[in-house]
């Protein structure tokens, strides 16, 4: 005979059932935010219903538990991400739609990103596309009605004024596929190094202080007018998943 749960586990469910109804009544088109306190009661209530049912009862709705726990996790994720992209939308002079990635794979003639937004959600192209963190990921190259597809920095058709931190030396960097990208017009008397970081001027239709990556390789030469200058995108050394829409158009 199938016993019925405990009353630990009905207010678990309850707690769950909750919050993905904030998340999806109150967060999905917008970024208002559930307060994190509830998804945090989810998690505790877990917990405590691992040390209060009994092992029959454990193994009976094993996958239920597990299923819940998944979706607590995911929401907690979902909630870090909101805060960020609040930050962000706050910063700029721009609006913001949030995506997903779902699709990044090197192709013979560059990256292949696509989003799982399009021109239903408002997306167009030239839009920016970018991480939490605000590292640069790239542009929208492609729109269709329920997805679009990103020209990423590393790909050769890719371009950005771009200026050095520290120093202000500035100038277009460019996507190399697995070489990262390069930054040209860097004259011999320019101060570059190793190691400094780059962001986008503004000077283009990308806004500013986006984070591009960092100078990994500097290659003087008197006999020419310009450095050699090699970037590693910063994206290289972030997680792909969930993105931040920049609406410029």
């Amino acid at each position: 005979m199938k016993r019925f749960p405990t009353k630990s586990s009905v207010v678990l469910v309850v707690a769950v059932i909750g919050a993905v109804f904030l998340n999806k009544y109150f967060v999905k088109d917008g970024l208002a935010l559930y307060p994190k306190s509830f998804v945090n009661l989810g998690s505790y209530l877990f917990v405590k219903s691992e040390n209060i049912v009994g092992n029959d009862e454990l193994k009976q709705s094993q996958e239920i538990i597990l299923g819940l726990k998944a979706r607590i996790e995911n929401l907690e994720n979902e909630n870090d991400f909101l805060r960020h992209a609040a930050r962000i939308s706050q910063r700029i002079d721009y609006p913001v739609v949030y995506a997903g990635i779902f699709n990044a794979n090197l192709s013979p003639t560059g990256y292949n990103v696509l989003l799982n937004k399009g021109a239903r959600d408002g997306i167009s192209e030239g839009d920016v596309v970018i991480t939490t963190e605000n590292v640069l990921i790239g542009k929208i190259q492609k729109v269709t009605q329920n997805f679009s597809r990103v020209l990423f920095v590393s790909d050769p058709e890719f371009k950005i004024t771009a200026k050095v931190i520290s120093s202000g030396t500035s100038g277009i960097a460019r996507g190399a596929l697995s070489n990262g990208m390069y930054l040209d017009f860097i004259v011999q008397a320019d101060e570059i190094k190793e190691e400094d970081v780059l962001v986008s001027t503004g000077n283009d239709l990308f806004p500013s202080a986006l984070i591009i990556g960092s100078v990994d390789y500097v290659e003087s030469n008197e006999t020419q007018m310009f450095k050699k200058v090699r970037i590693r995108p910063a994206i290289k050394d972030s997680q792909l998943g969930r993105v931040l829409v920049i609406k410029v158009k």
